[in-house]
Formats: structure tokens, C-alpha cells, sequence
């Protein structure tokens, strides 16, 4: 079978960057201040940034993308591909794969992966699909580790204004939050944005969460990195030489930008971390865009 390959940009890829790799791409949408804008293929987590800097109450919202575009990008591919896979943001943040679903529901030749994955984790899903077709499984063979989720994945929030206007955190929890510096430690569960703990400051949060990962994972350390995604962090070379000493340079470490789509949910400066297992098969292109530390 001939497949091609579609994202989204809770992938964290941007469009440039997907077709690099051979695939399509849909931007999702955030509205800022009244103004839409394309996640991924106009706008990016730098811009956002930007505005957020500018005015910190800055109100932006999320939604999926928009049908005549997702039309558009399927009709370039419809013809020349027995299938089409579109592999959107996970089904828990968003109506972006309900949507699509909906809309393609009649073609046969359009298979909508139900996401639980955002980020690198699309990526790697994707990178393993193709291995697997292309050494002659079946679509159903390959598909079937997309369901399968075993990785630690911590987020901690650097400031909490996010979670408050998202209705994830209240305004007087806020409060308090920042009176006593307690900071949220948030899982990232098959797909789903959970509460895992606290923390009393934001970076000794985030050492706490490394080095426990590097002890649960140190007896076996090959094949493996150590993922710090972050939402155009000020402090990410700090915290890079902090995680350095913590796994004593045992363990490459990769930096790639959380996802414009995430990011706006949970602020500017929110750092995810997790020690991740990567195949030497997809481990070039899996961190193709990433920085190397």
C-alpha cells in the first residue's frame, strides 16, 4: 500500500518541518486578542512569546482546523495514495480529531488515528509506523503500538496564569500557589493532562523530577534520552547544565519546543521532561529538529 502521512501541529512539528520528513500537515488555529492565526505554518511558539511578554493577561484560545483547509491538504495527496493517515492532536485536548473523523467519514481511503499522543510522541508513533510498513507489516500491525504508553511524562508550569484562565486551576489555588511557591506537577497520561503532585519551587521541582527518572531508569540506560520539551523557556540552559550533573552525562539530552497548541494552555516557560526509549532506527529523524545538549 502507498500511505501518506498527515499531522497536526500539536506535533510540535511545523509545516516546513513535516513535509521535510515526507508528510502532510494541518495547522490548528488560536485566536489572539480577536485575531486568528495558523499554528505551525504562520505562526509559531516564538510569536507567542512575544505577544505574552507584551501583555501577560493576553487572552488566547485554541480550536481545530478548519475544514476547508484539512479538505485541501487531503485533496493533494487523495489520488496518488491508497490511504491516508491522519495522525491529529490527542483526543482529550481537543474536538480536532472528532472533527475529522466527521468530515472524512465517507472516505475510505482516509484513516483518522484516535490520538493519545501530542508532541515528539506523534513523531515517534509515526517514524515506527513506517519502519514497520516499510519492512512489510500490515496497517493493522502497524498501527497497533499506538496505543501503547509506558514513559513517564511530567510537566511543571513556570507561572500559573494559564491553568487559571483554562479553568485548570482556580484563582484563589493561584493565589496561594504563588504565596507559598508551590508549583503543579502535571502527568501526561495516554493522552490525557492529570495532576501528579506539587512541587515548592518551580526549577527544584524539575531537578526533583529528573533525577528520579534518571534512578528509576539507570540501570538500564541504552537506547534511551532524556526529552526536555519547553515552551520557549529563558531558563533552559540553566536547567540543561542542572539535569547534566544529575544524570552524571549519562544520558543524551534533547530540547524540542512544546507545541503552540499546548503552550497556550499552559504558559510561556512550562517545561515537560521524560526519559524516553528511542529506537537507533528512528532516533535521526525523531530528533532531526531537536537541539542536542
Amino acid at each position: 500500500m502507498k500511505i501518506k502521512i498527515i499531522v497536526d501541529s500539536s506535533s510540535g512539528l511545523t509545516q516546513k518541518q513535516a513535509n521535510e520528513l515526507g508528510w502532510g500537515f494541518l495547522p490548528l488555529q488560536c485566536e489572539i486578542d480577536g485575531k486568528k492565526y495558523q499554528i505551525g505554518s504562520e505562526f509559531f511558539v516564538e510569536d507567542f512569546k512575544k505577544i505574552w511578554q507584551e501583555n501577560k493577561k493576553v487572552n488566547a484560545q485554541t480550536s481545530a482546523t478548519s475544514p476547508a483547509i484539512a479538505e485541501m491538504e487531503l485533496a493533494k495527496y487523495i489520488d496518488d495514495y491508497d490511504l491516508v493517515l491522519i495522525y491529529p492532536i490527542s483526543t482529550h485536548l481537543s474536538s480536532q480529531t472528532s472533527f475529522l473523523m466527521n468530515q472524512f467519514k465517507d472516505n475510505k481511503k482516509v484513516y483518522v488515528v484516535e490520538s493519545k499522543r501530542v508532541s515528539y510522541l506523534v513523531v515517534r508513533d509515526l517514524l515506527i509506523f513506517e519502519n514497520k510498513i516499510n519492512a512489510g507489516a500490515s496497517f493493522e500491525e502497524a498501527i497497533a503500538h499506538f496505543e501503547i504508553n509506558n514513559e513517564r511524562l511530567i510537566l511543571i508550569p513556570q507561572f500559573n496564569d494559564a491553568l487559571v484562565k483554562g479553568g485548570r486551576l482556580s484563582k484563589s489555588a493561584a493565589v496561594i500557589a504563588k504565596l507559598l511557591k508551590i508549583v503543579p506537577l502535571i502527568k501526561y497520561d495516554f493522552g490525557v493532562l492529570e495532576k501528579e503532585g506539587i512541587g515548592r519551587v518551580f526549577t527544584k521541582s524539575l531537578e526533583k523530577t529528573v533525577s528520579e527518572m534518571y534512578e528509576d531508569n539507570k540501570a538500564n540506560l541504552e537506547d534511551k534520552i532524556l526529552f526536555v520539551v519547553h515552551a520557549e523557556s529563558d531558563l533552559l540552559e540553566s536547567l540543561i547544565a542542572k539535569f547534566k550533573v544529575i544524570t552524571e552525562n549519562n544520558l543524551p539530552i534533547y530540547s524540542v519546543k512544546l507545541p503552540v497548541d499546548i503552550s497556550i494552555h499552559t504558559g510561556i516557560g512550562a517545561v515537560c521532561v521524560t526519559v524516553v526509549n528511542v529506537d537507533k532506527n528512528i532516533k535521526d529523524k525523531l530528533t532531526l529538529f531537536a537541539k542536542k545538549w
